[in-house]
């Protein structure tokens, strides 16, 4: 079954929060590996299909 635009949108701002966190990063804490963590597994249940991992709130979304 091809990806829907909505899992695509999902997977694109996943991908992005991913990129504006590790942007211009060298070495990282306990707590900003914590938080990469999670937002791969949000990026991943988005590449998975499931439709309500998006909804978890993702960094500079208010």
């Amino acid at each position: 079954m091809p990806p829907t635009v909505l899992d695509r949108r999902s997977v694109e701002a996943a991908n992005e929060a991913i990129r504006r966190y590790v942007a211009g990063r060298r070495t990282w804490s306990r707590a900003e590996l914590a938080e990469l963590d999670r937002l791969r597994g949000i990026w991943q249940a988005a590449r998975a299909g499931q439709g309500d991992a998006p909804a978890r709130r993702l960094p500079g979304e208010e």
